[in-house]
């Protein structure tokens, strides 16, 4: 049986990496607004980046064997996970200090 561990994992499975709502203390409201915004953005690309990454590697697998996805870089995981965590720190910046 083939091990799927090298293959990417999808968007909704990737946990956040813990960043600091204190590492925003000292923005302004408006600028962690406009932070989150992007923020925002940054992790719905990175999502589908990394639904594709797991796509390709489903595929992969199933014709070639290879996590196709994974070996080409396609695999984000670890900027998914920082960018979900960045959004989590500005809606708890926002929320308590807003």
């Amino acid at each position: 049986m083939l091990s799927m561990t090298a293959c990417a994992s999808r968007a909704n499975s990737v946990a956040p990496v813990a960043v600091s709502s204190t590492d925003y203390a000292n923005v302004s409201c408006d600028n962690a607004r406009s932070l989150l915004a992007a923020a925002r953005q940054t992790e719905n690309a990175l999502a589908r980046k990394q639904n594709n990454a797991s796509l390709g590697d489903t595929v992969g697998v199933v014709l070639l064997l290879l996590p196709v996805g994974s070996i080409f870089g396609a695999d984000v995981e670890g900027e998914l996970a920082i960018a979900k965590g960045e959004v989590i720190a500005l809606e708890r910046r926002i929320t308590t200090g807003c």
